[in-house]
């Protein structure tokens, strides 16, 4: 009994002191991998892939993927057979479209297919949702008038609307959506919510919950149309001519999801014509290209897919991922889990 004890506390503490390795495909000198945490008895290696299958992956069990473009999802594909006992794999982005060949090649067959994937989601909600708020006061407080009135010192005294008792209608209801809700309510705004799974809970965030077939619905009532949907196959183009024709005229748009969902033509005609103006973070082609239409809309306020690159970007990313690791160890429920087959 005493050998069988001796034996059981060497066993917890061989157990104890197990090193647990995680592979991050990144470039290892990026400012974000050299704030990764320091986690006891948890190893990381970063590096391309080709530097990371130089060493022994066989008892890596976690993947990190910090994917900014789709060659990133390359070399994750080229990795995964160097790490045959992977248990979970995370994207540090919230956005997983680029890596979306990844996760139909080695997520969705084979071994891939019972390892869990997660992502970001909610690392930079708060943020995002300052920014939909400032494009809104942006526009209903005439923010360029005054700017211009002061440049031509002219006193102006025009009539200043307020927000309470307007519309504003989220396409895609997730967890930035639902942040930026919540100060919308403050503000006394209606919320309007569009979402593939009309049945999910809205929080009782949303006035009215629509689906994508009830678009001209839900945009002939929105003063303020929000985009937050993903980057996939079905959201492409998804802002279209006959889109932005639903929406009411002088109301406005408003991406903070993925570009790729925004047919840019059909966005400068509208605001060319009946749309009041438009707020853009992202963009199909980024950089937005200089000979694009798009600078030259005076009524378009951009900015450069900068709005949740927060001074504590890299402690909030980790820290997303320190909450699914915790799940992870404690075999419990997910923190963010992403949906492989529907991309995001």
């Amino acid at each position: 009994l005493k050998l069988q004890f001796l034996y059981f506390i060497g066993y917890r503490l061989n157990m104890s002191n197990t090193i647990r390795r995680v592979a991050v495909v990144a470039n290892p000198s990026h400012p974000i991998m050299k704030l990764h945490p320091k986690v006891p008895g948890v190893d990381f290696l970063i590096g391309e892939s080709s530097e990371l299958k130089k060493g022994s992956l066989e008892d890596v069990e976690m993947l990190i993927a910090f994917c900014t473009d789709k060659s990133w999802a390359a070399q994750l594909t080229d990795l995964w057979p160097s790490l045959p006992n992977v248990k979970w794999v995370h994207s540090f982005t919230a956005g997983i479209d680029a890596m979306h060949p990844f996760i139909k090649e080695c997520l969705l067959a084979g071994r891939g297919t019972d390892i869990p994937l997660t992502n970001g989601r909610g690392a930079f909600s708060s943020s995002l949702a300052e920014w939909v708020m400032t494009s809104v006061l942006h526009f209903n407080k005439q923010i360029p008038r005054c700017m211009a009135n002061r440049q031509e010192k002219k006193w102006d005294r025009f009539v200043m609307n307020v927000v309470e008792r307007k519309t504003i209608g989220f396409v895609g209801f997730g967890h930035i959506s639902k942040a930026a809700a919540r100060l919308a309510k403050q503000f006394g705004m209606k919320v309007l919510a569009m979402r593939r799974d009309t049945a999910k809970s809205s929080d009782d965030l949303a006035d009215g919950v629509f689906s994508p077939q009830q678009k001209e619905e839900m945009f002939a009532q929105c003063d303020f149309v929000v985009s937050v949907l993903p980057g996939t196959p079905d959201t492409v183009d998804f802002f279209d001519k006959e889109a932005f024709g639903h929406m009411k005229k002088g109301s406005h748009f408003i991406s903070i999801g993925r570009g790729v969902v925004v047919d840019e033509d059909a966005l400068y005609d509208a605001l060319q014509g009946h749309l009041g103006g438009a707020a853009l973070d992202v963009f199909k082609k980024e950089p937005l290209p200089e000979d694009s239409k798009l600078w030259e809309c005076e009524n378009l306020l951009l900015s450069a897919h900068n709005a949740d690159l927060t001074g504590d970007f890299a402690e909030l990313g980790w820290g997303v991922w320190e909450k699914n690791f915790k799940a992870f160890t404690e075999k419990s429920e997910w923190f963010s889990p992403a949906d492989k087959a529907h991309g995001y």
